[in-house]
């Protein structure tokens, strides 16, 4: 069985599980419509942040377990700032996804985060591909997948029907083999 060994630590974070404590500072960021702008979700309120922690919460219970969605946790003060996920869609493809709270943008965390959830979903959930769909209008997180060595394969019309529309997104995609060439560390 594929795991994912957790927390996974950067310069700046640690990728860890969610806690229930972590309610106030999930809501904190899920409740930021500037946070949820492309989203497929939110804002929350305080109802809908308690049954998606629940969800996520219960997930990592699952067997096999198929989505590891983590708190963002700022490793110099040590609180969330945000939440990141793998999730396979496929059994060797892997869905990776981020956000963080409006004040850590611009930090190039994003970026930090995404590179570490790639070498984990090569490495340790032994993925053949990565793949991130992202609203056609969310600029910012199209150059942060840009940035990881992800490539524009695909414009999906009509991706999906949330908040009253039908969303366009772009979808990027890592090829092992792609990864690989990047990765002078890297052992088969």
């Amino acid at each position: 069985m594929r795991t994912l060994i957790v927390p996974i630590r950067t310069a700046r974070l640690s990728l860890r599980e969610f806690v229930k404590s972590d309610f106030q500072a999930v809501h904190d960021y899920s409740s930021d419509p500037r946070v949820t702008r492309y989203l497929f979700f939110g804002p929350r309120d305080e109802d809908a942040t308690a049954d998606y922690l629940d969800g996520l919460l219960a997930s990592q219970r699952e067997r096999p377990r198929t989505r590891f969605e983590l708190a963002v946790e700022e490793t110099a003060s040590g609180r969330v700032i945000g939440a990141c996920d793998l999730s396979f869609i496929e059994s060797h493809a892997v869905d990776l996804g981020y956000m963080l709270g409006m004040e850590n943008w611009g930090k190039g965390l994003a970026t930090e985060i995404a590179l570490a959830l790639v070498d984990a979903a090569f490495y340790d959930l032994h993925a053949e591909r990565v793949i991130s769909t992202v609203d056609v209008n969310n600029s910012a997180s199209i150059r942060v997948l840009e940035k990881i060595g992800m490539r524009w394969e695909a414009v999906f019309r009509k991706h999906r029907r949330a908040k009253n529309r039908w969303w366009d997104c772009h979808l990027f995609v890592l090829p092992r083999e792609v990864w690989e060439a990047t990765r002078m560390d890297y052992a088969p």
